[in-house]
């Protein structure tokens, strides 16, 4: 029992969001947005849209967010490239989608449902994880689409994690390790 375009608009109006709907006969989408805290779009205004967009005959919906940068700048692409991988990596919720043709970037959320139907609270999830997201990444994001920067990395935490992941005996070793190299010693 998948989620048909007809129920995705029951769902949507009973969370209350107004929207406009783009039926067709392998699906549609419905779009709808939403307000921001820290990204502007092009205009300058703190809103991003939704899109809903109903596949593979209701077994897979799609959440995404079109125009979200824009990146022409093909310096700045290979900046952009990396940051989106990282953000995905960390966030697995979504991933960053590049248009060849036009740089278009958008955010895209494949949520796969097979059988069952969507609930209410699955969109009210996704699409405030996909605005947090949006709002979380957008100084590090727009910095590598703009200006081709990319952010300073944490690695002091990715190391703390890697390590707490670690028994105490490898712990140990590694910790003897790193005062062999200190000392510069074989």
């Amino acid at each position: 029992m998948a989620t048909s375009f007809k129920q995705l608009e029951a769902l949507l109006d009973d969370i209350g969001w107004k929207y406009k709907s783009k039926p067709s006969d392998s699906g549609g989408y419905i779009y709808s947005g939403f307000p921001t805290k820290v990204y502007k779009d092009k205009d300058g205004d703190h809103y991003a849209t939704v899109l809903f967009s109903v596949q593979e005959n209701g077994e897979l919906i799609k959440f995404i967010v079109p125009k979200l940068y824009n990146c022409v700048d093909r310096n700045n692409r290979k900046a952009f490239f990396e940051v989106a991988v990282r953000k995905s990596f960390e966030k697995k919720l979504c991933f960053y989608d590049y248009d060849h043709r036009d740089g278009e970037i958008r955010m895209i959320v494949d949520f796969p449902l097979e059988d069952a139907s969507l609930t209410k609270q699955q969109v009210i999830r996704v699409v405030k994880a996909l605005i947090t997201l949006i709002d979380t990444n957008d100084q590090d994001v727009r910095a590598a689409v703009e200006e081709g920067r990319l952010p300073l990395l944490d690695y002091k935490s990715d190391l703390s994690h890697e390590i707490s992941k670690m028994n105490s005996d490898q712990q140990l070793e590694l910790l003897v390790e790193i005062k062999r190299r200190n000392q510069g010693i074989k």
